[in-house]
């Protein structure tokens, strides 16, 4: 049963934040903008409209308790890339012409990397229209090592580090003998292929990879059933995926239909639109884990972070998802009221070496590298939940998340190459 209680005792909260939401494209000009570069069309604007709504949530408890710089509201700026790398950067620039002095962006690491190229090189030339890049959720481990750059913060973990944490929990299963993997052929994808090869035989010394494909990415992939064939022939018991989106819900279905007993773990497979596509009845025959810095069931969850989940599903009908959103807009929050304006270089100072209560743990936004650190929870998908079903659109999905350990800070914490040149 949803928490029906809720709706009551979020009531007066959630009018006001959803007010805020509301008002957000009609502010006065004395904002501070975030320019919000995501798929809001095409074939994965879901992706993009679920993370929109709960950008829009946070900004709204924001405003609605006074927002930044002594009365200022934050307002979200759509700037739909429909999932095109030609497109982002078109919609950077109009942000840029706009005025706009920070922008936000995750759905996609080739999209991020246009990014950071594009503003390492307008901010060297243009210092009085600087603008500061607030990673969500593009993790492509590079972009804070050798690629690392004053103007980008990340406040997701990296793929080396989510890597990390699944290879150090399927470390901790002696079952796990046999390993196959299937990634999708981009940056992003090549990232999580070349850590999980490097940390499988360093973390999970009881378990051998058997196999390792690309695919092309983004929906072009319609039949997995030969891909579903070579892990059964290779006798794997282990999936290990950086799979998202409709290549992860076409994928996880396929193995369902197929009676495939090998279990997933996964990176994405906790995304709202993913749930819904795939399904609570695959959810049964498949065994899915998720890494993430949170779930919605985790009894461990603060206090802060229980509010902001509550409020959001007593006003939207959607379970909160990931807990990085609200920490990224919150961190933003204070470093505006820091540096005492929105001055791009002062905001960027202020945000080095933040920290801030996480879910179950504090969050720290590394000074050397801007990577946040992060502890991480490794968890099942069940339709045996003890607690919330995952909720979606106001349908309950018939699955939960059950925990089956936090993976520590330190133990997903990674040194960093990254040499950075501040302004």
């Amino acid at each position: 049963m949803i928490r029906t209680v809720l709706k009551k005792i979020h009531v007066g909260a959630g009018a006001a934040v959803i007010a805020g939401m509301m008002s957000t494209t009609a502010l006065a000009a004395d904002t501070v903008k975030l320019g919000f570069i995501e798929p809001l069309s095409g074939p994965v604007a879901a992706v993009g409209r679920d993370l929109l709504e709960q950008f829009e949530y946070i900004v709204g408890e924001i405003n609605a308790a006074g927002g930044v710089l002594g009365g200022k509201k934050i307002e979200i700026v759509q700037l739909d890339n429909a999932m095109n790398a030609e497109k982002s950067i078109q919609q950077l620039k109009k942000a840029i012409d706009s005025d706009i002095k920070f922008v936000t962006q995750g759905v996609g690491s080739n999209h991020a990397l246009n990014i950071i190229k594009f503003l390492a090189k307008h901010n060297k030339r243009n210092p009085d229209k600087r603008v500061v890049y607030l990673n969500n959720s593009a993790v492509t481990t590079a972009f804070t090592n050798e690629l690392c750059s004053f103007w980008h913060f990340r406040f997701d973990a990296n793929v080396d580090m989510k890597v990390a944490a699944l290879t150090a929990r399927m470390g901790q299963d002696s079952s796990i003998k046999k390993v196959y993997m299937v990634n999708q052929n981009y940056a992003y994808g090549k990232s999580f292929q070349a850590a999980a090869r490097r940390m499988l035989p360093e973390r999970a010394k009881g378990a051998s990879l058997v196999g390792d494909e690309l695919i092309v990415p983004f929906g072009k992939v319609k039949d997995f059933t030969p891909y579903i064939a070579k892990i059964q022939a290779a006798g794997a018991d282990t999936i290990l995926t950086g799979n998202w989106g409709p290549d992860l819900a076409r994928f996880v279905t396929a193995a369902a239909s197929s009676g495939l007993k090998a279990q997933f773990y996964t990176i994405y497979g906790g995304i709202p639109s993913s749930i819904n596509a795939i399904g609570a009845e695959n959810y049964k025959k498949v065994k899915l884990k998720q890494v993430t810095e949170y779930h919605d069931n985790d009894p461990k969850n603060s206090k802060a972070a229980r509010a902001s989940a509550d409020g959001f599903l007593a006003a939207t009908q959607k379970t909160w998802y990931a807990d990085r959103y609200r920490w990224l807009l919150h961190m933003f929050a204070a470093a505006l009221n820091k540096a005492g304006s929105d001055d791009p270089v002062a905001v960027a100072k202020a945000l080095e070496g933040m920290t801030y209560d996480g879910p179950n743990g504090q969050v720290v936004m590394r000074a050397s590298d801007h990577q946040i650190q992060l502890p991480m929870v490794i968890s099942t998908a069940t339709t045996n939940y003890n607690a919330q079903p995952f909720t979606y659109a106001g349908k309950s999905m018939g699955i939960g998340w059950k925990t089956d350990a936090w993976i520590p800070r330190d133990t997903v914490g990674l040194p960093t190459t990254c040499k950075m040149k501040r302004p």
